[in-house]
This record gives C-alpha cells, sequence and structure tokens, in this order.
C-alpha cells in the first residue's frame, strides 16, 4: 500500500471478508535510545480513512469504539496490534406496531459494504411482526427504491366508525324560530317576532331517520374492529295531533288544525296555544285557535286569535282582538284617562279588547272593549268606552260591586249597573236600544252621500256654465260632466239603500232598558233609542225605559 513504508500500519480483509481488519507493527527500538524515544505515535482517523478508501471498504461500517481503542494502545506497544475497525453490512431494517395496533413503521437501513434488501425481505419482516392489515404496498416500495426509511408508517388500520343514533328532522318551525323582525332601516320591532306557525291537517311535521349500524373497521395485525350500532328511538308515545303518514310510518303529518310543539322524539299539534305570558320573550300573538294565556299581557303587545283567548292575569295597556270569547281572570287597565270623545276600535286607547264572542273580565280602566255578545265585568268600569251588541253587565247582583265611573257603555239590548257616575259627578254615558257598531255604519254612509252630493253640486256648476257658454265646451266637457254627475247620483242611490236596510235592522228592541240597582249619580246622561235622559242629582235605583208614548223614564 502507498505510504506503508512511512507508517508501519496495514489493512486487511478478515479470512472470512466480513471485517477489515487494522495491524499496527511498531518499529524495532534502537539500543542506544530511551524509552521515551521509541515512544510511536498513533495514526490519525483521517489516514486511516483515506486507507479504507484505497482499500475499496470506504462505505463499511466503522468500528469507532473499536478504532478509538486500538489507537490509544499504539504508543505503548512492543508487538504488532491489530483490531477489527470496519465490518461488512446488509441492509437492514426495523418493524414497530403502535401499541394501539392502528399502524406500524418501517426503518429502513442502506447497506454498509452489504447486500440491500429487497421488497420481498421487508415484506416478510412486516409479515414477521404479523402486519397484514392496511399494509401500504406503494409506500414499501417506494422506500426500498430509495433504501432507506426513518419509522414511515407503512400500514395504517380502520378505525371502526359507530352508527347514527335515531334522528328527527324537523319540517316545520316551531315557537323557537321566531325572531324579532328587523327593518330595511336597521329598527329592529322586538315586539314583532312574526305569526305563530299553524299547520293544517296531512301537514308534514317531523321525519324519523332510523339509526346506522355503523362501518366494521380493522388493525395492522388484521383483527377486525366492531362499530357500535347506533341506539334505536322510536317516536314518543301518546302524541297528540298527530298520526303516521299513509304509507310511511316515518313521517308524523298532522291531524288537526293547531299549532306544532317539538318534545323529545317527537312532536304534537296543539289545537290551542298555551303561553306563560305575552311579554317581549313571546312577541305579539297571532293564532289561528285558541289562546290561552297564563299570566299577563304586558304593554304594548298584541294578542290575536280566531278562537277564544284566556288570560290567567291582566292586559297591561296590551291588545286582545279574538274571533271567539275573551276571558281575563284580572282586568284590563290602560294609561290614560277617556277624554269623552267615542273614539272606535282605532282609538287612542292602549289597553283594547274586541271580541265576536263575549268579554268576560273583573274590571276596566281606561281601556277599551267591544264585544259582539255581552260585556260581563264583575267589579267595575272606569273612565272607559264599553260596546257590547247584547248586553252589558257591570258587577255581580246582590252585590255591592259593580260601579261605572265616566266613560261611555253602549249596549244592543240591556245594561245593568249598581251605580253609575260619582259623587264629583264624572261625564257617564249609559246607551242602549240600538245595535251601537250599525250606528258607526250609518254614519259612514251618511258621510259617503254627502260627499258625493258635494261632488254633484260641482258638476251641476260645470253643466250650468257651459250651457250659458257653449263655446267653452272643450273635448266634450258637457258630456264628461253629465255623464260624471250620473254616475254619483247612482251611487247616492245605493248608498241610501244601504242605509235603509240598516236603520231598519237598528230597530229598538222592545227588551232594552238600563239597570241601575244601587244609585245614580249627577253627571250621568241615559240614552235609549233616541231619547236622552239628564240628571245633575243623585238619584235612587231604577230602571230606565221607554213608555208607551215613547217617553224616556225612570222607573222601579
Amino acid at each position: 500500500m502507498p505510504g506503508r513504508d512511512a507508517t508501519p500500519l496495514s489493512l486487511t480483509l478478515s479470512s472470512d471478508e466480513a471485517s477489515v481488519l487494522a495491524t499496527f507493527t511498531p518499529p524495532a527500538a534502537a539500543p542506544q535510545a530511551t524509552p521515551a524515544a521509541v515512544t510511536t505515535a498513533a495514526p490519525g482517523v483521517v489516514l486511516v480513512q483515506e486507507l479504507l478508501k484505497q482499500g475499496g471498504w470506504a462505505d463499511w461500517w466503522v468500528d469507532a469504539p473499536a478504532l478509538e481503542k486500538w489507537r490509544q494502545q499504539i504508543p505503548q506497544a512492543k508487538q504488532p496490534l491489530t483490531a477489527a475497525i470496519a465490518h461488512r453490512r446488509d441492509g437492514r431494517c426495523a418493524v414497530v406496531v403502535a401499541r394501539d395496533r392502528m399502524s406500524a413503521t418501517l426503518t429502513l437501513d442502506r447497506p454498509q459494504g452489504g447486500v440491500a434488501l429487497t421488497l420481498e425481505q421487508v415484506q416478510q419482516a412486516l409479515a414477521d411482526k404479523g402486519v397484514k392489515g392496511g399494509v401500504l404496498d406503494d409506500v414499501v416500495a417506494a422506500a426500498v427504491a430509495r433504501g432507506e426509511a426513518n419509522e414511515l408508517v407503512v400500514a395504517q388500520g380502520k378505525a371502526a366508525i359507530n352508527g347514527e343514533h335515531t334522528q328527527f328532522e324537523k319540517l316545520v318551525a316551531d315557537m323557537v324560530d321566531r325572531h324579532p323582525h328587523v327593518y330595511e332601516d336597521g329598527w329592529v320591532d322586538y315586539r314583532d317576532l312574526g305569526d305563530l306557525v299553524v299547520v293544517k291537517a296531512g301537514t308534514p311535521l317531523l321525519r324519523r331517520i332510523p339509526p346506522t349500524n355503523g362501518e366494521p373497521g380493522f388493525d395492522v395485525l388484521g383483527n377486525p374492529l366492531t362499530p357500535k350500532p347506533g341506539t334505536n328511538w322510536p317516536f314518543a308515545p301518546g302524541l297528540k295531533g298527530v298520526e303516521p303518514a299513509p304509507g310511511d310510518p316515518e313521517l308524523l303529518v298532522a291531524s288537526v288544525t293547531g299549532q306544532p310543539v317539538m318534545v323529545s322524539h317527537g312532536v304534537k299539534v296543539d289545537p290551542n296555544i298555551v303561553l306563560p305570558h305575552v311579554d317581549l320573550a313571546t312577541g305579539n300573538v297571532k293564532f289561528d285557535g285558541a289562546v290561552n294565556i297564563k299570566g299577563d299581557v304586558k304593554d304594548g303587545l298584541k294578542v290575536t286569535s280566531t278562537g277564544d283567548v284566556v288570560v290567567g292575569g291582566a292586559v297591561l295597556a296590551g291588545e286582545i282582538e279574538a274571533g271567539g270569547n275573551v276571558t281575563i281572570k284580572g282586568g284590563v287597565i290602560g294609561h290614560s284617562e277617556y277624554n269623552g270623545h267615542a273614539s272606535g276600535r282605532n282609538s287612542w286607547f292602549s289597553a283594547k279588547v274586541v271580541a265576536k264572542g263575549s268579554i268576560q273580565a273583573r274590571y276596566a280602566e281606561n281601556a277599551f272593549l267591544q264585544a259582539d255578545g255581552d260585556v260581563v265585568l264583575d267589579d267595575y268600569a272606569m273612565h272607559s268606552e264599553i260596546t257590547a251588541l247584547n248586553h252589558v253587565t257591570i258587577g255581580k247582583p246582590g252585590t255591592q260591586k259593580g260601579r261605572c265611573i265616566g266613560g261611555h257603555t253602549r249596549a244592543g239590548i240591556t245594561i245593568r249597573v249598581a251605580e253609575s257616575g260619582s259623587g264629583a259627578g264624572a261625564a257617564t254615558v249609559l246607551q242602549a236600544g240600538t245595535n251601537p257598531l250599525m250606528e258607526e255604519e250609518v254614519s259612514e254612509l251618511a258621510k259617503a252621500i254627502d260627499k258625493h252630493t258635494t261632488e254633484i253640486a260641482n258638476l251641476q256648476k260645470i253643466i250650468d256654465f257651459v250651457s250659458v257658454h257653449p263655446e267653452r265646451d272643450k273635448d266634450g266637457l258637457l258630456g264628461r260632466a253629465t255623464i260624471t254627475q250620473e254616475m254619483h247620483q247612482g251611487e247616492i242611490l245605493e248608498l241610501q239603500a244601504q242605509q235603509a236596510t240598516l236603520q231598519e235592522t237598528m230597530q229598538l228592541s222592545e227588551e232594552a232598558h238600563i239597570s241601575v240597582d244601587v244609585k245614580v249619580h249627577g253627571g250621568t246622561e241615559v240614552r235609549v233609542g233616541g231619547k236622552v235622559w239628564v240628571t245633575a242629582d243623585t238619584r235612587t235605583h231604577g230602571v230606565f225605559r221607554l213608555n208607551e208614548e215613547g217617553e224616556l223614564v225612570l222607573g222601579s
């Protein structure tokens, strides 16, 4: 080898050609030299690496600890010193299976002077570890082609996917889906949460989606992983107002008209709605059916129902409009006092109750009440406008309750109060014997007739002028004015016919009267039919009715 004469170092193969042997032969000691003079320096590592390269063993695995130990022994060596410093190594691999057995990794080392592992050998290494599920064959082949890998995932298990539980798909909105109305300018009306949802019979409400079994999996050792099936929940028992759809047992449809209410594992339809109260949380309530309110109707809120309305509390400056009866356990209270003007449904009253049936409440104060049936108040009415097509009753018979103080009370047939007016002379009007709602209609008809009459008079002026000045008749003005005048006259005839029909219907009932059980205070004005009775003094109890001469009298 080059340099071997200068350095007493030689590299040779072992007899099995699996290792490189390094031999150091110390030089002969001179007789006259001192021990320090014969001490030999160890060859450097760089020199050893150069000699390995020259011998064709540069890529062999160098046993660094053995090499260093050999070098440390050289300075004191008296005899040739030999050590195996490099070895031939074939390619090697290690397969590690994860604790959860859901993956396996491959570490692949390149050969060092030896033979690279084949794909078959690596596959066998996987098999020896029991890896046979989810092997990533392409990844393994690519690693073998590269000749190396470091904890490379070469097998991946598949976790089992548990089944889905039964699901219930809501097909209609319900109470919780209502939100405040937002206008284009950004203003939010917290009272207007939208109409309540009302469904008719046959409306699809809720679909049941059956549970699934899930998907099985496996680990890298090939063991199957069994999924947990989803829980099977049937529709809740005892659901009212619903039924399975024909031919589809997984679909519930409404069997009645009402409000859908979602419950656990089901839905029901209430033909009436039950609310704890009506406030900003519920917003205005509009429902096609009966409404039952356990508490109060709060300030500024409105309840509209096609059926009956029951209020367990009071109506506090709120509104109720019902297609049936209205029953209020408390009273109806508005903000401002009655100002003496009959102002109708669209009045300034902050508390209003309008019913196609009857109205019953404990009391009314600064309120507007209108019923196509009766109005019954248990305690009193104060500064309110009350209208009933049949009867108005204030106070329970046999008690001292039932004062009607201020305001205007109308009834188509009878009014009964315990006491009217007050000692302070509050202006109180009691009116019976005519249909109060028809009176409004007759008044509106009269206004319409007056309007047409005025138009006819104005047109007549045009006709008279053009008749005197025919040269001013441009574009057939006279003809057009005449035709328009005839149209107005026809409208008047039709309105007068309606007026006559209403007046005939409004004929005074023979039963019409007003009863005051205890006292009539000054300031009370009583009207029966077209007759009026007024007193400034306090009078005893009695009954107001028309006598045979048509005079309004107070009798027993």
